[in-house]
């Protein structure tokens, strides 16, 4: 409140500019926390947050002495609660803020060679292999890869489908290519908390999740139906038939958003249920 009372004694002729920026920093920061929260339990938390923080006030107007001493004595402890169960949303909203466009001229142009990847999926859609392959861009998953298994190999077809052989010891879990090398393979990816996929299984969960966090494209393959799907920035893309794979991934890759939604639009169009 006092930010807008010294709003009247402010000379705007002077300070209109950084005033505008700073209300459109503001606004910015607030838009994208609430995109970010709006579809998990986040926001649950932040409502909850809101109506003490209120009820504290109330309890002040009115007089409610021991309500009031109830509640500033909780204040305090609601920012660190926030920090603790809100860990995985602030990932992803940092996450979100690295993919301003202004921000990638920073980062290294990531180089793939998509045909022995689409192949692979290709056969692995085919026999209904299960996998997940993680195709980095500008976000580094060291974190995530640190915990895998190394492997630092040549991407090829042959590779991809031994490694998600249903009998290979590496078939559970995720492959994270890097810069046209296969980083890891049997890494665990960080599961979506949208209350909207509950009833997606574990493979399509980790792959979204990861994407709402990271600028990935996560390729998923269906053990039960082998049909196809693609996440990125928090949207699942599905069923994406074999030929479409290339060039669907390709004008990700560029940073080309027509492509996904008309992508979007398409699979919104069919059965929206995805299994494992």
């Amino acid at each position: 409140m006092d930010f807008f009372r010294g709003l009247y004694i402010i000379p705007w002729s002077k300070n209109y500019i950084s005033i505008s920026l700073d209300v459109l920093i503001v606004a910015f920061l607030i838009y994208k926390t609430y995109t970010t929260l709006r579809r998990t339990r986040g926001i649950q938390l932040l409502l909850g947050v809101g109506i003490i923080w209120i009820s504290g006030s109330l309890a002040e107007y009115l007089g409610f002495e021991l309500l009031e001493w109830i509640l500033t004595n909780i204040r305090p402890a609601l920012v660190f609660a926030i920090i603790v169960l809100l860990q995985p949303e602030l990932r992803r909203l940092t996450g979100d803020l690295a993919r301003i466009r202004l921000l990638r001229l920073f980062f290294l142009k990531p180089t793939f060679d998509l045909d022995p990847i689409v192949e692979a999926v290709r056969i692995m859609s085919q026999e209904k292999t299960g996998s997940i392959i993680v195709l980095v861009k500008d976000i580094s998953l060291k974190d995530i890869s640190e915990n895998a298994v190394p492997l630092d190999a040549q991407v090829t077809s042959e590779v991809l489908q031994t490694i998600f052989f249903k009998n290979s010891p590496l078939h559970d879990g995720a492959v994270i290519i890097e810069q046209n090398r296969i980083v890891c393979a049997a890494s665990y990816l960080p599961m979506s908390s949208s209350v909207e996929i509950s009833t997606l299984g574990a493979r399509h969960r980790s792959a979204l999740g990861l994407s709402e966090e990271t600028d990935a494209i996560i390729i998923v393959t269906s053990e039960e139906t082998g049909d196809i799907t693609i996440c990125y920035e928090g949207e699942m893309i599905h069923p994406v038939k074999p030929l479409e794979l290339k060039a669907l991934v390709s004008s990700l890759m560029t940073g080309t958003r027509k492509a996904k939604d008309d992508s979007l639009r398409k699979s919104k169009e069919k059965d929206t249920g995805v299994s494992i």
